[in-house]
């Protein structure tokens, strides 16, 4: 069959690897909603992986994102264009893989005839090309997996973190992966498990996997015929009327700020209704850290967190900016410019405040932190908030001082471990600051000792974490921090019985904020 030239330059042009969109739009048909055929063309969401796939990629989505047949596609194309491809889609049940086995298929027959190359083998869930190309569909946990296979074109590993021995299926396929070949890792994150703590480094820049994250508001077009069925029985319910943003709860205003429409908002009742609160931040998250909550296992009250969110979005609670304080020594001047101290509320004459200290190493890169949580001890209010984690322990000693005593010599309750030891040394003997926490010991002939700091262990941490839970839930604190709040949402308590942040993210303002609710508690003041 003869073509013409202008036909067999826009051919060569689809043909190239930077044109691979339109050479899937081009040639490519899907199975819509109600099973029609009709030509792939990609959602925003589909488009921005397309165009930002890298050797290595990490995806964390709500559900039905359309991932598993955009790679499908993505297979199809590099398996054509390029002679002995080998493209491998792993699937978490035998199930997903039969589906995905059968929409791989569809989409090939959908190829024009001209360029359709011919099949050597079309069985066990596998195509092969007479080009020496092939796409193979398995099952995560099959002992055979991968076996013999190196994979040059795309390794798609979908639904990840419902593996079974995540780690250990990873390390062996990533054996017979080619530097050519691009690794997509996706899936609903399910709670904390190695995908969670594989993209929880990817963000942080600790592995060489490229994160992407896409929130279910953002997907509009892949739910439209479920939003206008929503909105009709909606509409059906109460006489004709629509949901107005006026009838919001306080989470539904906090996600009409990331973009949710009130046709989404109908479409996310109806879901919970059907489920649950929690089934639903699972399986469709409005950020990272809501899709790794499970029930049960977060410390603080998710709801409650994004209702007070939104509380401080309604109140336009900013930090204070430096023009705006008066009295600030010096040395805390520079760490508000560069934003390490964040103050809303300057000290008030006959006020007295608690710093609660978590120090750390000072070490940088995505390690721990060195956070003062300073509050209103009469009224529980956050007043200021300090966090760097590249200033070490001796040096923390000096702003620890000037901030106690720019907060009229408040009441310091500094940690003991880590870098805490001799920050306290310090500020004890150097800066010779009395009013510090102190806790009853005794020595070998059981005499009472007292010991500056707030001695961490098993039992005192699971104490103080308790008291923050329910200085939280009866709402005795007021909190004006926003990076706190979203460290509440990924900490959690262990099987265990540990408190700890989630692989990969931090839980020192927590620290330093459940340290200074102890000092508020249990603590002396000693006045200069």
């Amino acid at each position: 069959m003869q073509i013409s030239l202008a036909n067999a330059k826009k051919l060569n042009w689809l043909w190239q690897d930077e044109n691979e969109i339109a050479w899937i739009e081009t040639f490519l048909k899907i199975a819509d909603k109600s099973g029609k055929i009709v030509p792939f063309k990609l959602t925003d969401e589909q488009r921005t992986i397309a165009n930002g796939l890298e050797h290595k990629n990490i995806i964390s989505k709500a559900r039905q994102l359309g991932c598993s047949v955009l790679i499908c596609a993505l297979s199809i194309r590099r398996c054509v264009c390029h002679p002995n491809t080998t493209c491998v889609l792993i699937s978490h049940s035998q199930e997903s893989t039969n589906k995905v086995f059968a929409k791989l298929k569809q989409m090939f027959y959908s190829l024009p005839d001209c360029i359709r190359p011919e099949l050597l083998t079309n069985n066990r869930q596998e195509l092969s090309f007479v080009n020496g190309s092939r796409i193979s569909c398995q099952t995560a946990g099959n002992k055979d997996l991968l076996r013999g296979d190196t994979c040059t074109g795309i390794l798609h590993c979908s639904e990840y973190a419902m593996w079974k021995d995540q780690e250990r299926q990873m390390q062996s396929m990533m054996q017979a992966v080619t530097e050519s070949c691009t690794v997509i890792i996706e899936s609903t994150t399910k709670g904390f498990n190695s995908f969670t703590s594989t993209y929880m480094q990817a963000s942080n820049g600790e592995n060489d996997f490229k994160p992407f994250f896409f929130s279910w508001i953002n997907a509009r077009k892949l739910f439209e015929p479920q939003y206008k069925q929503a909105v009709k029985s909606y509409k059906a319910r109460h006489n004709g009327k629509m949901l107005t943003e006026d009838e919001y709860d306080d989470e539904e205003k906090y996600l009409a700020t990331l973009g949710m429409t009130p046709e989404q908002a109908v479409w996310r009742r109806m879901k919970i209704a059907e489920s649950s609160l929690d089934s639903f931040h699972e399986e469709y998250p409005s950020s990272f850290s809501e899709s790794c909550i499970v029930t049960g296992s977060s410390v603080f009250d998710n709801a409650k967190i994004v209702k007070l969110q939104q509380a401080i979005l309604d109140r336009n609670i900013k930090p204070l900016s430096l023009d705006k304080i008066v009295g600030i020594p010096s040395l805390l001047q520079t760490h508000i410019k560069n934003r390490n101290l964040k103050v809303w509320e300057i000290p008030k004459i006959g006020k007295k405040y608690v710093l609660g200290c978590d120090l750390s190493e000072g070490l940088g890169g995505n390690r721990d932190s060195s956070t003062i949580f300073v509050m209103d001890k009469e009224d529980c209010r956050q007043v200021a908030e300090f966090a760097s984690n590249k200033i070490k322990p001796y040096q923390m000693a000096d702003i620890i001082d000037a901030m106690g005593r720019w907060y009229n010599k408040g009441l310091l309750v500094v940690e003991k471990a880590s870098g805490g030891h001799s920050c306290i040394e310090r500020l004890r003997y150097e800066k010779h600051y009395m009013n510090m926490y102190k806790y009853k010991s005794y020595d070998e002939f059981k005499r009472t000792v007292w010991q500056v700091g707030f001695d961490t262990n098993a039992k005192s941490k699971s104490l103080a974490v308790n008291d923050m839970r329910e200085w939280f839930d009866k709402g005795l604190i007021d909190i004006q921090s926003n990076e706190l709040l979203e460290e509440m949402k990924t900490f959690v308590a262990e099987d265990n019985g540990a408190f700890n942040a989630i692989v990969g993210c931090h839980d020192d303002r927590i620290s330093a904020c459940w340290l200074a609710i102890e000092g508020t508690k249990n603590g002396f003041w000693y006045p200069f």
